[in-house]
């Protein structure tokens, strides 16, 4: 892959499921688990039905989607504020050195900023990158400046 290819990110919706599906599933394998049918379409269902708590963005390269985050809303126990949570984050293999996967975590960034939430914790595996993290934690928190 070439430097002219365009990354972008936008939210999952609704006629996805097709370009979805099948990162699903290498996410799947890639953790050694298992779904059930019914439970993946459940899953989709929740992440592109538009709430508030609960989002996807998904990171597209000339149009077609190569990877995807899922994270939802709670309230920080210890510091008394709203965070997102990223509970999934998968990228093709081939994109990752062009860096989709910080693509993916930007656009939560600025979802958490435009919606007034200051925390992002990310439960990532140990041998992710943690060069922008505060690693007090086994979880990756990361804090924008408002």
């Amino acid at each position: 892959m070439t430097q002219n290819h365009i990354l972008t990110t936008r939210f999952l919706t609704a006629g996805d499921f097709d370009a979805w599906f099948p990162l699903w599933a290498g996410y799947l394998a890639q953790n050694n688990t298992k779904m059930r049918w019914q439970d993946r379409t459940a899953l989709f269902a929740k992440l592109s039905g538009g709430a508030k708590r609960v989002a996807a963005m998904v990171v597209e390269c000339d149009g077609k989607m190569v990877g995807f985050a899922h994270y939802e809303m709670r309230r920080a126990k210890f510091a008394f504020e709203n965070a997102y949570v990223i509970q999934d984050l998968y990228v093709m293999p081939a994109y990752q050195a062009q860096r989709a996967g910080t693509h993916l975590v930007q656009a939560i960034y600025q979802a958490s900023h435009d919606n007034g939430v200051p925390i992002i914790y990310w439960m990532a595996a140990e041998n992710l990158h943690r060069r922008d993290a505060q690693a007090t934690s086994p979880f990756l928190q990361f804090r924008k400046a408002a």
